[in-house]
């Protein structure tokens, strides 16, 4: 009885109150899709100077956690706009939401997009809209860029997205 005492009770009541804390409407996992125009540059001497426009696809999935009134979370993505000056990108970024109630949240998110030698950092804003328990639509800024060899590349995409939440 002094094990239940000390341990599983203590246990009992912190998970009670950790399943308390994914109290919110973006908390859990969830896949998505999006669509969105890229337009991208590059300039320099390992470059070919060069300005693209790009309709593409893209794919997300993620976590997110309910930490005080914020949501914190990680996604990966993988942004199909091959007519890039970069090609194809994929990348993981951490998101930084604010709930304004249970159904409008504004995010931030940084991370890394691409791979080495080029990988670059990744940055964004964007606005989540719960229209069901488990279906949200965004719409979404992203940027990154990178230096490397003598030239210097930019990309910047606006995309809209629907996510499934699986809680």
């Amino acid at each position: 009885m002094a094990v239940f005492k000390k341990f599983v009770a203590p246990l009992l009541v912190s998970l009670l109150a950790l399943a308390h804390a994914q109290a919110s409407e973006f908390a859990g996992p969830y896949v998505g899709t999006k669509v969105g125009v890229n337009w991208s540059d590059a300039t320099g001497r390992s470059y070919q100077e060069s300005t693209h426009t790009t309709f593409f696809p893209g794919l997300m999935a993620g976590y997110n956690f309910d930490v005080d009134r914020f949501v914190v979370g990680v996604e990966g993505f993988a942004d199909f706009h091959n007519g890039s000056t970069t090609g194809n990108d994929g990348g993981f970024d951490a998101r930084i939401g604010l709930p304004l109630d249970n159904h409008l949240m504004p995010y931030a998110r940084i991370g890394f997009t691409g791979f080495w030698p080029d990988t670059r950092l990744h940055y964004g804003a964007g606005v989540e809209y719960k229209f069901q328990k488990n279906w949200s639509v965004s719409g979404e800024y992203t940027g990154d860029t990178a230096h490397y060899d003598g030239g210097h590349r930019r990309n910047d995409s606006l995309t809209v997205g629907v996510r499934y939440y699986f809680f």
